[in-house]
């Protein structure tokens, strides 16, 4: 079996103590206005696995839902795994909210570790921490190897929205940007040999609207993600009107003198009721 995710967590381990990230990577890191500063494009020699088969992973029960923060006690349900739940409970104490009850933080203790920590603490939103609760995504994407290998799974579930710097963003006008995401498992086998599971799948997210995040949900084929030891996600504009930085296809925004920016603000990721060995 290929060695290498688990050395490189162990080198995480001997750097940090606790799943702050500035302890491995400087506290202003990641975290600049700045788009061109603050993208997350590591992709940990992930890149470098070399798949013997590549296949489409099948799926079920795929949901997409808007976030809007509710009034009072209110929540917006979701389905996850085949059941409706208050996923997106918003008033009221954490330990109702869907997020910090699912989140890989409490299921499996080493993702708390680096910038990908960020990932799985249960933060679907910023909650005031802004660019410390999410990673921020340009087309590249990003990989990282899992801290063990995956046993089993029932769902995955993203939490994200869109992010731009254009000016007066806040009043940015489109609401429901379409994009494609490409979320990719390698999967390692007893030769020796690995295969890669690959989701693709169209959202429309809002971007620069009060903060509201959508979350991506759908069930899963648990044989065909076990032994997945590393994953990656990248994504793509699928809106004629808006190319990733090119402003001037805007009708809004046609200021040529200055580059612009979309990224893709990926605040949580979900593997459920998963086991790691």
């Amino acid at each position: 079996m290929n060695k290498k995710p688990f050395i490189l967590l162990l080198s995480m381990f001997t750097l940090a103590s606790c799943a702050k990230t500035n302890l491995l990577y400087g506290e202003n890191a990641y975290n600049s206005p700045v788009f061109d500063e603050n993208y997350y494009t590591e992709w940990e020699e992930v890149n470098k696995i070399k798949t013997s088969k590549s296949e489409s992973g099948s799926r079920f029960n795929f949901s997409c839902s808007d976030y809007v923060p509710p009034q009072g006690e209110k929540a917006k349900e979701v389905t996850v795994n085949g059941q409706t739940q208050k996923g997106y409970y918003w008033a009221g104490d954490k330990e109702k909210q869907f997020g910090y009850n699912h989140n890989l933080s409490n299921i499996e203790k080493g993702f708390n570790y680096g910038v990908t920590s960020k990932l799985f603490d249960g933060r679907v939103r910023c909650e005031s921490l802004y660019q410390k609760s999410r990673v921020q995504l340009n087309s590249t994407g990003f990989a990282m190897y899992f801290p063990k290998m995956l046993a089993s799974t029932s769902y995955l579930g993203l939490g994200c929205r869109g992010g731009s710097d254009y000016p007066k963003g806040q009043e940015f006008d489109h609401r429901n940007l379409k994009v494609k995401l490409t979320w990719s498992f390698y999967i390692h086998l007893d030769n020796g040999k690995y295969n890669k599971v690959v989701y693709d799948f169209n959202a429309e997210i809002p971007v620069d609207f009060g903060g509201n995040t959508t979350f991506i949900n759908f069930g899963v084929d648990p044989v065909q993600l076990q032994g997945a030891v590393a994953m990656s996600l990248t994504w793509k504009c699928m809106d004629e009107r808006m190319a990733i930085e090119k402003p001037e296809l805007t009708d809004n925004y046609k200021d040529k003198t200055k580059k612009h920016h979309l990224a893709l603000m990926l605040y949580e990721v979900f593997i459920g009721d998963s086991v790691w060995r």
